[in-house]
């Protein structure tokens, strides 16, 4: 099942005075790298998040922002009625004590928690921690809901390029004895035409002995024989029950070499031009496959 290092999910959930809402997008990458946006007091929570992430995700740029919000009715500025009592009767205690006067109230309210001005704090972001998790395995779930839908066009479109390759080596394979025939049979005309004048001709074993040297440099069956049994890996790696994006990406290569070498020894029009096709179809499989985890 190919997957796509492309995705994007999201999630939303309301508990009691807080709205949670996480977003989760990926682009390719070789490798896994998180990107996190959250609010004040996430920072000792990243790396289980990154745990978690991993559970789905092997390799791409993961970019996740959570926001924690509070509902309408509680988004202005709160009194901690409970803390600012508690300040109130430390401080009268306090001034009768001394026999000073009680300040204001109004002095109270720069205490630290007297108002609450809607940030969260470590002790909060954790108690909201399984809502957050919840969210974030949810929006993950999207995205690869996502990536599965890119992976499927992604591979049929490989499919496609994969029987470009298999008709232009078929071609290949159908040119390569001719190539051989049309040398010997140059060769003789040359010759023949350089002697005509002269009193002596060319031997059939020296004749024989150059075709045969031309037929080794120019043998093209191991290549042909090795870009088949690439294809034939490349499609068990593309309908694999797992993404192999780093395999696919490995036997593009080793495509693209045997196609190559198979270019520059024919030394035959056709099968050049056979070449170059299957070329170009294995450069857009390589396209492809930068994408695919």
């Amino acid at each position: 099942m190919l997957l796509s290092m492309t995705g994007f999910g999201e999630a939303r959930e309301q508990a009691g005075d807080v709205v949670c809402r996480v977003e989760l997008r990926s682009v390719n990458n070789r490798h896994f790298k998180l990107s996190l946006r959250s609010p004040d007091g996430f920072a000792h929570l990243e790396n289980d998040i990154e745990r978690l992430l991993r559970e789905t995700i092997s390799r791409g740029s993961v970019s996740l922002a959570i926001r924690l919000e509070r509902s309408a009715n509680t988004n202005s500025p709160q009194i901690n009625q409970t803390v600012l009592s508690g300040y109130w009767k430390q401080l009268q205690a306090v001034s009768q004590l001394l026999g000073t006067e009680t300040p204001s109230i109004g002095a109270l309210l720069t205490l630290p928690a007297v108002i609450d001005d809607g940030r969260f704090d470590t002790e909060t972001v954790q108690q909201l921690w399984p809502i957050v998790e919840r969210n974030i395995r949810e929006s993950a779930m999207r995205m690869g809901e996502f990536r599965q839908r890119e992976g499927v066009a992604m591979a049929t479109e490989m499919h496609v390029q994969c029987k470009a390759i298999t008709a232009q080596v078929d071609r290949i394979a159908d040119f390569s004895p001719q190539v051989i025939v049309e040398y010997r049979e140059k060769l003789l005309q040359r010759v023949n035409d350089l002697m005509k004048d002269l009193d002596s001709r060319m031997g059939p074993s020296d004749v024989l002995r150059e075709v045969a040297l031309f037929a080794d440099r120019c043998d093209i069956t191991e290549e042909i024989t090795r870009l088949r049994s690439h294809l034939s890996q490349f499609l068990k790696l593309l309908d694999d029950t797992t993404s192999q994006g780093r395999k696919l990406d490995f036997m593009c290569q080793e495509l693209f070499r045997e196609v190559n070498t198979i270019g520059s020894k024919a030394n035959h029009v056709e099968i050049s031009h056979a070449a170059v096709e299957a070329k170009v179809a294995v450069e857009r499989m390589r396209e492809i496959v930068q994408n695919v985890e």
